[in-house]
């Protein structure tokens, strides 16, 4: 097998080649954010007396105790973990990169759901290993095919990758399917990789709780950025029963940012022991955006249609128009300032783009892109 280089993910290297600055970003991935003054008056805290000397390599106790509460919480078990069972990165990216170099070898095979956020495929060819993307429909409303992953999954399967809510159609995998799915890797004794970054984004209330925890090859991910909105906080985890893994994992961040910023852990800690109102307020926001978007389709229905997330921040739009999607992206951000991404940066084909519902803004980028479409010589 050649030697893959990695390079630019997609997405990012589309974002960075528009040479306009850029007003609205309506494929914006995260919630709204906040201040570090807003944030610090949810509990009525002060930062000033944080020690900025290194943080612990595994990550603060104190924090890591908070996030086995939250895993706890929002999947309404107790799995028996400690602070001791999370390490924290510098971010999910830094995370997901640690468990690819530590688990897979040339000639594994890895199952992967797409589309997907490219990481995720990207470094899997990175390692050697061979990906075999399932292919989410927009006939099946991007629903998974469990009879389709039971097929595909065998003994040579190393990791199954999951991600719930998922980037970046808003489809779940809902408690029932995640039990068979769990089943289905126990059976071949292989890894469970859940990219849980917006789990808590659950403005419908539905059954996305899981059980992965309870199997020593889960590996649950998760992240300060997406539900929570605070991606200025350099804060991703993983925890997992696996100690043996942790260790590794740990060798590995060594090598790489060592420990976490302090100020980042001890904000991120504010965070998870204040996440309810964080969470309310940031899925009140994207439920108003998905009415505002569904008027807009509605108003424009000869230029777009869309199936409506049913969790998440993000949804799939499809593009009617004749143009491509990428030639109608690219002129959006040079002549409207409008950052839209096409979804074959996320390895779909077809006239899709990303579309973000969590910024207090949404409303405003929406009339500038109405606006664009009034404007003949934009769309030629």
């Amino acid at each position: 097998m050649d030697e893959y280089k990695l390079s630019l993910p997609a997405h990012i290297a589309f974002s960075q080649s528009t040479t306009t600055k850029i007003t609205h970003n309506l494929s914006n991935s995260c919630a709204q954010s906040m201040t570090v003054n807003e944030l610090c008056s949810l509990a009525e805290k002060s930062i000033g007396d944080i020690d900025l000397s290194y943080a612990p390599l595994l990550g603060d106790i104190e924090l890591r105790k908070a996030i086995v509460s939250y895993h706890n919480q929002i999947n309404h078990a107790d799995f028996d973990l400690e602070h001791n069972n999370v390490l924290t990165f510098c971010g999910a990216q830094e995370a997901l990169s640690a468990i690819y170099k530590s688990l897979l070898t040339r000639d594994d095979e890895v199952v992967v759901f797409t589309p997907c956020y490219p990481s995720l495929t990207s470094m899997v060819k990175a390692s050697g290993a061979m990906v075999k993307c399932l292919e989410l429909r927009a006939e099946n409303n991007w629903q998974i095919d469990f009879n389709q992953l039971e097929y595909v999954v065998n003994d040579k399967t190393k990791m199954i990758v999951i991600n719930s809510p998922h980037n970046p159609t808003g489809s779940i995998v809902d408690s029932q399917t995640a039990d068979k799915i769990l089943a289905l890797a126990k059976k071949y004794q292989c890894y469970l990789l859940a990219d849980d970054v917006s789990q808590a984004t659950n403005y419908q209330k539905l059954a996305l709780s899981h059980n992965y925890l309870s199997y020593e090859k889960s590996i649950v991910v998760s992240v300060m950025a997406k539900s929570f909105g605070l991606a200025g906080l350099r804060i991703g985890w993983v925890i997992t029963k696996n100690a043996l893994l942790l260790k590794e994992l740990l060798a590995i961040k060594s090598y790489g940012s060592i420990c976490c910023s302090a100020i980042d852990e001890q904000l991120s800690l504010l965070a998870l022991n204040n996440s309810e109102k964080i969470f309310k307020r940031n899925n009140d926001i994207i439920q108003q955006n998905i009415e505002h978007f569904q008027l807009f389709i509605d108003n424009n229905e000869d230029y777009f249609s869309w199936c409506p997330p049913q969790a998440g921040v993000l949804a799939v739009v499809e593009l009617l128009m004749e143009q491509s999607v990428v030639d109608w992206a690219k002129t959006l951000a040079e002549k409207s300032g409008l950052l839209i991404l096409p979804c074959s940066l996320f390895g779909l084909s077809g006239n899709y783009f990303r579309l973000g519902l969590g910024q207090k803004d949404f409303l405003q980028g929406l009339r500038s892109l109405e606006k664009s479409l009034r404007q003949p010589l934009v769309y030629k």
